[in-house]
């Protein structure tokens, strides 16, 4: 160091030496600015004639010198076995129990030889403090601590047996929701320690461990610090120990600034874990470890949105989106697409870089994605236009006061000169514009009404001859012509080419549907591409693509559509809330509830506010949120809303309706399902007949109908009427909609009716079809899927085949898991059939919790399916121990759900 080097370098330690220990960080920082080399010398300079920092001080390390392998050496009752890793301050070793008194490995962590300063002993010390002070299950729990012989402080703990969070997601391919609940569980342990007054401060993937079990356990809580509690806000000081050991793209921007910190810093930490997990990427990308460039970077740039560095990355070569895509079985598109919106708001509030303006707790972020999980509003939003405006204009004050007060006076005068010449010529130009606008209409009213009428003079009988024309008929001319007579005019065609289209399909005739409207999608985006108009077309054209359970495309066309209503006529339109419901209605059949749940939400709140509460807009949104509920098995919220819904029906529309009969099959259902059979069964009956009154024995919406009256009466134990009305079901089925996933669910049905009359071998092949065309249509993990592998899984155990059982019910077990939680009855009727397995097969350890665990849930499952299966686990785990000669523990558990069984 040169002369100057050494007279800037006292200086700054002896005014350092000056400060209050909170200040003296700040102060070293910016006064050597850039200089890596001088602060490291500042710091230690300062060290060493006082310890100012709450860790002591620092000795050398040399880590070049190789030091003996400590396996096989004894600490305490322990004998270490291998290394399991080392950081800056100690290193952790794989430990089992030596006394023989009884089995058992253990995490040990020691403080590296050479590093036997009051520092790191210190650190050993408090991590040992904190860790006795926290029970959780996601915690590594503490064990035992002390002193090797030679005085070397020690800490027992939990083994993990895992691997780091981000790891396991990959290796797994979980989907977005799966690493949305991991981090959630996360969550619950920060939150704990923050109730316990510790901060973490280092919560990177490697130090959060996922058993094979999928439960996440933190780990390592070497930095972190308990808070002072005499300090109001409950702050603590960064010292230059804690920035040489933590990990600086997983550090916050208090943390890189030495600010005081607080538990916010961990809810940065968790969003950068978030925001990795989700999108594949880091918020940052960090160039260098200098102390200025890494302030840049982390204090002052904002990160892009999730979706939008995964939007980019599908432009960059090499960008590796596509595995990082499969890592979470999906697509790089719809990767965007699920991460835009509220997961983006949620990650990007989470790393806001204002302490006070991220979320007020660990809770309160784990909140928000809950929230998200279950299809609710969450509280974050985007972060605004006006508030960056503001904090630049409070950063650069003077300059925008002078600049905005030149602007205003230069666009003062030019708006009032343009305003004088224009307004003559908007007043000259508005009674022209309506004229033509009137004109306009009045022709394309006349062109539809002239057409309409010519269609209509088929019927006539010197046109007809005496033979009976039907409606059909008319359509099909009526269809035939306006591709002949209308090539003038394409905005008339393209509108009668969709308004037939949708009569097409109201008849639940999507083959001729799809060209009609299709080839108006064409007119209409050749005329303008971003009209209104091609929205609607998307609209008739995804219910086309539904129908014919091809609802890839059609949640494609859905989206697109409501991208154009939102930008056309406003996110809060009644066109909007049209297309709010149709991608609803798509994402409730890819069983993506929690999505579907939001969009319908929005939709009938829009329908509320614009149209009342009496309109029969309203309904729509009301039946399709009640099947969400009765998915859920949440049967009280479903008919309250499927009440509301007839109600409406039958002010507005009438008895005879079609929607009036649908919502009336829905309520049929809902009322059986809660035990009602007799209602039920009137329910039912009324419904099918309307339906073949109104809309014909083929059309769709007749079949479904039929069919729930087929289970109904299969599920009240009249089998034979049921197989009757299920195979007619299916023959018209395959006929009207080959290939759909509805044909899927029709076998289904006939293998459930075969389940019930022990004809299992007939059942498996009726499942196995079903599983086939359900491979085909649906997404991987859909809840038909789910059941459907379920139940087959059940009658490969009654054949006597546990191996092939099991395979099938883990696959099952992920699904329901993945898309209804691990307290649905489908999860829990999965895992029992699962532990049936295992009994078959001898593996009672493994049988045993997954029976019991699963039996309460099913318990309280009132529905008829619920109590069917709450009997069924009963007995199985009354066989559970008799094979283990303990029959007396079978009863003294069951004792516990008298009412159940």
């Amino acid at each position: 160091m040169t002369d100057a080097g050494k007279s800037l370098l006292d200086q700054i330690v002896n005014e350092a030496q000056t400060l209050s220990p909170e200040k003296r960080l700040q102060f070293i920082r910016a006064a050597c600015a850039d200089d890596s080399a001088l602060f490291q010398s500042a710091l230690l300079k300062v060290q060493s004639r006082q310890q100012w920092f709450d860790d002591q001080s620092v000795d050398d390390f040399d880590p070049g010198v190789v030091l003996p392998d400590p396996a096989g050496e004894l600490i305490g009752p322990y004998r270490i076995v291998r290394s399991l890793g080392a950081g800056g301050m100690g290193e952790v070793f794989l430990a089992e129990r030596a006394d023989e008194q009884f089995q058992q490995q253990v995490a040990i962590k020691l403080v590296r030889r050479g590093l036997l300063s009051r520092h790191v002993q210190s650190r050993l010390r408090q991590e040992r403090q904190i860790l006795a002070s926290l029970d959780h299950p996601n915690i590594a729990r503490l064990y035992d601590g002390g002193a090797t012989a030679d005085g070397t402080p020690y800490i027992v703990m939990e083994y993990v047996d895992g691997e780091p969070i981000d790891v396991y997601c990959n290796r797994r391919r979980l989907s977005i929701e799966a690493r949305m609940q991991l981090v959630v569980a996360v969550c619950a342990a920060v939150h704990r320690a923050h109730q316990n007054l510790v901060v973490h401060r280092d919560l990177k993937p490697s130090n959060i461990l996922v058993t094979a079990d999928g439960t996440p356990k933190l780990l390592d809580f070497g930095i972190a610090k308990m808070l002072d509690e005499r300090q109001m806000m409950h702050t603590m000081a960064v010292t230059q120990a804690d920035i040489r050991v933590m990990t600086p793209d997983h550090a916050s921007p208090e943390q890189i600034r030495g600010d005081l910190i607080s538990t916010a810093s961990d809810i940065y930490v968790l969003g950068v874990l978030l925001y990795e997990l989700l999108c594949g990427y880091k918020p940052f990308v960090l160039h260098s470890n200098r102390l200025q460039d890494l302030e840049r970077t982390i204090c002052e740039h904002m990160p892009p949105a999730m979706s939008v560095a995964v939007a980019a990355a599908q432009d960059t070569p090499d960008s590796g989106i596509h595995e990082i895509a499969a890592e979470r079985s999906t697509t790089a598109t719809r990767l965007a697409r699920q991460l835009r919106g509220d997961l983006d708001n949620i990650a990007l509030m989470a790393l806001r870089k204002e302490p006070e303006r991220r979320y007020s707790s660990v809770e309160h972020f784990a909140g928000d994605i809950g929230k998200y999980l279950r299809g609710l509003p969450v509280s974050a939003r985007a972060d605004t236009w006006a508030y960056r405006a503001g904090k630049f204009l409070h950063r650069h004050a003077l300059v925008a006061a002078m600049s905005a007060a030149f602007v205003a006076l230069l666009v003062g005068f030019t708006v009032t000169t343009y305003l004088q010449s224009r307004r003559i010529e908007q007043e000259r130009d508005a009674a022209q514009v309506e004229r033509t606008r009137a004109e306009a209409e009045r022709e394309h009213a006349q062109a539809v009404s002239s057409f309409l009428i010519d269609s209509f003079r088929l019927a006539d009988p010197t046109q007809s001859r005496g033979k009976e024309i039907t409606a059909r008929e008319i359509l099909d001319s009526g269809a035939s012509r306006i591709t002949r007579e209308l090539q003038g005019q394409p905005a008339l065609q393209a509108t009668l080419l969709d308004t037939i289209g949708r009569v097409y399909l109201g008849l639940g005739d999507f083959v001729d549907a799809q060209p009609l409207i299709e080839q108006g999608l064409s007119v209409r985006r050749a005329l303008d591409p971003d009209s209104v108009d091609v929205a609607r077309s998307l609209y008739s054209l995804n219910r086309v693509y539904e129908k014919k359970g091809d609802l890839n495309t059609a949640e494609a066309l859905a989206q697109e559509s409501l991208r154009i209503t939102q930008t056309e006529t406003g996110r809060d339109s009644i066109e909007t809330a049209e297309s709010l419901c149709r991608f609803g209605v798509i994402k409730q059949e890819q069983g993506q509830l929690a999505a579907a749940e939001l969009l319908l939400q929005r939709c009938l709140d829009i329908r509320v506010q614009r149209l009342g509460s009496d309109s029969e807009g309203v309904a729509i949104p009301l039946d399709n949120l009640a099947r969400i509920a009765q998915t859920r098995n949440d049967l009280p919220r479903a008919e309250e809303l499927l009440r509301q819904a007839l109600a409406i029906d039958v002010r507005r529309r009438g008895t005879d309706h079609p929607y009036y009969i649908r919502h009336l099959i829905r309520l049929a259902m809902i009322t059986a399902d809660q035990g009602h059979v007799a209602e039920a069964e009137k329910l039912y009956r009324e419904a099918v007949a309307a339906h073949r009154s109104v809309m014909g024995i083929e059309h769709p919406e007749t079949v479904d109908a039929m069919s729930s009256l087929g289970l109904f009466l299969m599920e009240t134990g009249r089998l034979d009427e049921a197989q009757r009305i299920l195979e007619q079901v299916l023959e018209i089925s395959r006929r009207i909609r080959p290939n759909h996933a509805y044909v899927g669910n029709d076998l289904e049905n006939l293998g459930r009716l075969a389940f019930r009359r022990q004809q299992y071998a007939r059942a498996e092949s009726f499942f196995q079809q079903a599983l086939a065309i359900y491979y085909q249509t649906l997404p991987q993990c859909h809840g038909l899927i789910a059941t459907t592998s379920t139940v087959l899984g059940r009658v490969q155990l009654l054949q006597g085949r546990p191996s092939d059982a099991e395979k099938l019910l883990t696959g099952a077990l992920e699904c329901w898991r993945i898309e209804y939680g691990t307290q649905s009855p489908g999860f829990a009727m999965a895992r029992a059939a699962l532990g049936r397995s295992w009994a078959m097969q001898g593996k009672f350890a493994q049988a045993e919790p997954a029976l019991l665990e699963s039996y309460p849930v099913l318990a309280k499952d009132m529905r008829a399916t619920g109590r069917e299966a709450s009997g069924v686990v009963r007995e199985w785990i009354e066989d559970l121990y008799r094979e283990m000669h303990r029959p007396e523990a079978a009863q003294q558990y069951l004792q516990k759900f008298p009412g159940s069984g």
